[in-house]
């Protein structure tokens, strides 16, 4: 397909821009036509993944095609960590098939990446089928998961090119996430003090000897699972797109509040398996609500699971917000 049919003329210069289009198959075919005579590979079927912030299609169930934003800088690491986890057993990944870019009717360079579409279920899917132990069950898998994946050697990955440096996150999340809590209703404006004062800490303890790879987003979503005779097994991790290389309690917020959905139990399952000292160490709570607000969307989340918790008034107490982000329930 030639260049002049792979794109419709839009511009995408906002993110409104994006979510208008990244969805839709109609805006992306052409795109896609050409990436798949690039690699080589025919389909017949093509549907969105829509619950992505790129642009995510399924190929007859046979591969998943990531287009990626215009507005993230997260190609070149995800792809260096597909290529590499598909040689670590313990940290399952879908196969990558290929990746590169394509030019639009513009001169647009796209980066793409194609991996064999897993057909496991996301744990947001199974989890009202579960039994108590079987989910447990899960979350140990998860934590040795990323135990493994928080012990592989990060220079590995640290010509990886990005626009955005973990220094550069850090220090955006420093100066907005305190005044992003407080605009949203959830911080009492009294707790500003403390709050800069333990994040300024955290980052301070944030040595470059000590960081780890993240994958940044292990929400429900993105741990596939089935079930064999054995029981139910993660199957896959999946969409490494906000992974960091960063520190290892960055990983804690969206695994908290997406994977387990503050279910203590589900969380002292992950920790146990993750590192058994860990709910054993009282500074770990700290560093956990430190490293949530300083996550790349963090305070948004805290924001979205306070208000659909009905809460009625800010909080106004250091207790209470590590209530919320890493409750002592965990410990013990």
């Amino acid at each position: 397909m030639g260049a002049e049919t792979m794109l419709p003329s839009i511009r995408i210069d906002s993110w409104d821009d994006w979510t208008r289009v990244y969805n839709d198959v109609s805006v992306w075919r052409g795109l896609v036509d050409a990436i798949c005579a690039q690699e080589s590979i025919g389909y017949r079927e093509i549907r969105s993944a829509s619950a992505n912030t790129n642009a995510v299609f399924l190929l007859d169930r046979a591969w998943a095609l990531k287009i990626y934003s215009p507005f993230w800088d997260e190609f070149d690491l995800e792809r260096r960590l597909v290529d590499a986890l598909r040689l670590e057993e313990s940290i399952p990944v879908p196969d990558p098939v290929g990746s590169g870019q394509v030019a639009d009717a513009d001169g647009v360079a796209w980066d793409y990446l194609i991996t064999r579409f897993c057909p496991a279920r996301p744990f947001s899917e199974i989890r009202q089928e579960l039994s108590e132990k079987e989910a447990v069950s899960l979350a140990e898998q998860l934590g040795r998961m990323v135990r493994r994946l928080h012990s592989l050697d990060v220079s590995r990955f640290a010509n990886a090119g990005t626009r955005r440096n973990w220094g550069d996150l850090v220090t955006a999340r420093r100066g907005a996430a305190v005044g992003e809590l407080i605009a949203g209703g959830v911080l009492d404006a009294g707790l500003e003090g403390s709050l800069s004062a333990l994040l300024d800490d955290a980052i301070g303890a944030d040595l470059a000897e000590s960081r780890v790879v993240a994958h940044g987003d292990l929400g429900a979503d993105h741990v596939l699972c089935s079930r064999s005779d054995g029981g139910w097994r993660i199957e896959a991790l999946i969409d490494f797109g906000d992974a960091k290389i960063g520190v290892a309690e960055y990983e804690w917020m969206p695994v908290w509040m997406g994977f387990c959905k503050l279910d203590p139990t589900l969380a002292r399952a992950f920790l146990d398996a993750y590192d058994p000292a860990l709910p054993g160490d009282s500074q770990f709570a700290r560093r956990a609500v430190a490293w949530t607000l300083l996550h790349d969307f963090g305070a948004d989340e805290v924001i979205r699971q306070w208000r659909e918790r009905g809460q009625g008034r800010a909080i106004g107490t250091m207790e209470e917000l590590e209530a919320l982000l890493c409750p002592g329930s965990i410990f013990g």
